[in-house]
């Protein structure tokens, strides 16, 4: 009997250990979280452990990124550390693709009408987050076609609705779909040195930066030429 007793009192003490184990995790399993499984303030062993399932693409002291897909396009998942602390995460797109823009919609689908509207995307903002989202060209074609649609010529009148076919077209795009800490962001509103702080990715995640647009042309020859970003104003609308 004094065996028994002896023997139950490890399993006692192990059960109650993973009792208390499982309340801590249970507590961590709920709906209030700031992005996916993860909450601002977390440290980077943390956020580590909560995408276990998931390869490291890029780790460093102040970000980690994923290889992911989101809205069934291929996207960088993206988390941003400040001392170890959680304070910036989302979707950027690996590459320009041609449904980009499906990040973008699907946000708008979770969250709904925006905040407000912004010169380069949308906001939201809770008492805990600023959610950004912004869908751009990147990749733009200029056809080598031999004939270009007139407006209309001897029958104008009939065809005076009809818009003329431009030449360029976008078929490449970008996106980002961010959650940054509110803090951090009033942060930056108030810093007297804006975005110095910032890591690359961060100021990806604030729409700071994107990514070149580029024209691609291809001339009688059948030769590619990639056209600098900078002159892609000679081309108008």
């Amino acid at each position: 009997m004094k065996t028994t007793v002896c023997l139950a009192l490890p399993i006692f003490i192990l059960l109650s250990g993973c009792a208390s184990i499982s309340k801590t995790l249970s507590e961590d399993n709920t709906d209030d979280y700031d992005f996916r499984n993860t909450r601002w303030g977390y440290s980077r062993q943390r956020v580590l452990l909560v995408e276990k399932d998931m390869h490291v693409y890029q780790r460093t002291d102040d970000v980690l990124v994923y290889r992911s897909k989101i809205a069934d396009v291929p996207a960088f998942l993206v988390y941003t550390f400040k001392d170890n602390k959680l304070r910036a995460a989302g979707y950027i797109t690996e590459k320009p693709v041609k449904n980009a823009q499906n990040i973008t919609k699907m946000c708008v689908s979770k969250h709904g009408r925006p905040t407000e509207k912004v010169k380069e995307g949308m906001l939201w903002k809770t008492s805990d987050t600023v959610i950004y989202a912004h869908a751009y060209p990147s990749h733009i074609t200029v056809s080598n076609a031999k004939f270009e649609r007139t407006n209309g010529g001897i029958i104008v009148d009939a065809v005076r609705n009809y818009t003329k076919l431009k030449s360029k077209s976008i078929n490449r795009w970008d996106s980002v779909w961010s959650y940054i800490d509110a803090d951090f962001y009033n942060e930056q509103h108030q810093s007297v040195a804006q975005f110095t702080d910032l890591s690359f990715y961060e100021k990806m995640l604030f729409g700071i930066i994107k990514r070149n647009e580029n024209i691609h042309f291809t001339n009688n020859a059948g030769v590619s030429i990639s056209i600098p970003p900078e002159q892609i104003k000679l081309f108008g609308n």
